[in-house]
């Protein structure tokens, strides 16, 4: 057997110290995002940019388990050539379960800043005596609490335990002869790979959708949609995809894998292209049918992307699926090194600005929606309320106030008759807030709104006055880290990076890239598409 058929991975001391120089340098920047931002943020920037990397690379490791249980079933020979690599990249859930376990503890003892990552770990929200009582939020904690936060970390292990039985499995492969006999048609080591990939198949499914209702639905309280778990999984999955090919290029950079081909890379093309556009269609599917439905409770999601987080919400399109969308469609660029991983690069970036898009965004709500209740509570703007609680259908409204006033132009106009009127602020009425103000014996009800009712009226008879005192409402904030990634998420991402290749790498050092025994290698050796340049000729 050729030395090429032996090849394996060696984890040099570079190479070790450069996913060390990263792991220290996501250490500073996740440790600066805790100890800076303002106060009254409680450590929102150091929560948001754990949860958005321990999702983000857990969920890779899932889909590398979730993509060689699949192959498994179907008997998808090709991935035979480089499948030690997803190998290698499932290896990370432990650590996932680890990064989960943390948060969960963090969760489940209230720990400073985690009422703002998730509204139904606020105990102010869920107490029903409390001025500040959230009934959504509490009918939902049934479902979303810090005890099912932690069950995620049972089904992150349920995951690595398939995980460790599909590498022992493909080890003991290399030992194990590929023998076919009349009494024994089928290896044991296939027969049992297939038996857990049957297994895994509706756990993993099922299990999924658990924990990303718990990880990144839940961040928006006030907020759900069907078609969630899909799209997570799939930005997972083209993530892992791109990460796979990346690793690839790395590998044959250092003269392995001499026996992958552009067979190999077209196909890998296509999962990337293909999974793209499917995941283009769940973010279409799921924006249209809000966008068209019009319901507040679900456009409060989209409502404060687009407005708010604008570049961040366009660059996820952009990176995710008109990049890889043009790019790809044409053959040619599925089969040249240069252009897939230039690819693969972007939709990597991009999923993880997916995730980014995923969680600031609510975090930020649920921070605004603190401040809301505070202010309200505090009645800093001198209104005298008989009631300060949302209703279920009305929370995710009374947050986007000062935005929405802002954006159009403070039009509440105040119609004013002679005697005593009264003035109601129907547009915004979603509040039932009972203000009493002495305004030459005019009686007004402007529900929805903290601010000031003290217009200075002039006179009874006036009906239009210029509101000036409205201009307490500051214009949306932009802060870097929050509304952008910032370097302190970027680093934090580049040490969430280094520990993942360390541990891959570490699993790829363990065993030969090229699996001599495994039944489907020779199909995989010689697998052809039927599509290279030169059919194309013809």
């Amino acid at each position: 057997m050729s030395n090429h058929n032996n090849e394996t991975f060696v984890f040099d001391g570079k190479t070790k110290l450069f996913t060390i120089v990263l792991m220290v340098i996501g250490a500073v920047c996740l440790g600066w995002s805790y100890i800076s931002g303002p106060e009254d943020m409680h450590h929102m920037r150091f929560w948001t940019n754990y949860l958005h990397n321990s999702v983000f690379f857990t969920g890779i490791a899932f889909t590398a388990v979730l993509f060689l249980a699949a192959h498994a079933l179907a008997w998808g020979g090709w991935v035979a050539m480089f499948k030690r690599i997803p190998e290698a990249i499932m290896s990370f859930l432990w650590v996932g379960a680890i990064l989960f376990l943390i948060l969960g503890i963090a969760i489940y003892m209230h720990a400073n800043g985690t009422e703002l990552l998730y509204l139904w770990n606020n105990q102010d929200y869920l107490n029903v005596e409390s001025a500040n009582f959230d009934p959504l939020a509490f009918h939902k904690s049934a479902f979303v609490n810090p005890i099912a936060y932690l069950l995620t970390v049972v089904v992150v292990l349920a995951w690595t335990f398939f995980a460790v039985m599909f590498r022992k499995i493909s080890i003991n492969e290399d030992s194990t002869p590929y023998v076919v006999t009349t009494d024994n048609p089928v290896p044991e080591n296939v027969r049992k790979n297939r038996i857990y990939a049957a297994a895994f198949l509706p756990i993993g499914g099922f299990s999924s959708a658990y924990v990303i209702w718990q990880w990144v639905m839940s961040v928006d309280t006030h907020w759900y949609s069907t078609l969630f778990a899909w799209y997570v999984t799939v930005s997972m999955w083209v993530a892992m995809m791109a990460m796979t090919f990346m690793l690839i290029i790395f590998l044959r950079g250092r003269g392995l894998l001499q026996k992958f081909t552009d067979e190999h890379m077209h196909d890998i093309g296509k999962y990337i292209f293909g999974f793209s556009v499917f995941w283009t269609y769940l973010w279409f599917s799921q924006f249209m049918l809000i966008w068209y439905a019009n319901n507040g409770e679900e456009t409060q999601y989209f409502f404060i992307r687009f407005e708010q987080f604008k570049v961040v919400f366009f660059a996820n399109l952009l990176m995710n699926f008109v990049g890889p969308f043009f790019i790809l469609m044409m053959n040619n660029s599925k089969r040249t090194l240069g252009t897939l991983g230039f690819v693969a690069g972007l939709v990597f970036i991009g999923h993880w600005v997916d995730f980014y898009q995923m969680i600031k965004p609510g975090v930020w709500y649920n921070y605004e929606h603190a401040q809301h209740l505070s202010h309200a509570g505090h009645g800093e703007h001198g209104d005298t309320h008989s009631e300060n609680t949302y209703h279920i259908n009305e929370a995710p409204k009374a947050v986007l106030t000062t935005y929405q006033d802002d954006q159009h132009g403070h039009d509440h106009g105040n119609d004013h008759s002679n005697g005593d009127d009264v003035n109601t602020n129907a547009e915004h009425n979603h509040d039932t807030h009972t203000d009493n103000h002495n305004h030459d014996d005019h009686a007004t009800t402007d529900a929805g709104h903290d601010h000031d009712d003290n217009h200075g009226h002039a006179a009874a008879g006036h009906d239009d006055h210029a509101h000036g005192d409205h201009a307490h409402h500051a214009e949306p904030q932009f802060l870097l880290g929050v509304h952008f990634p910032g370097a302190l998420e970027i680093g934090t991402m580049l040490g969430f990076l280094g520990l993942f290749l360390f541990v891959t790498f570490t699993a790829l050092s363990r065993a030969p890239l090229y699996p001599p025994n495994d039944p489907y290698i020779l199909e995989s050796e010689h697998y052809d598409t039927g599509i290279g340049p030169e059919r194309d000729a013809h």
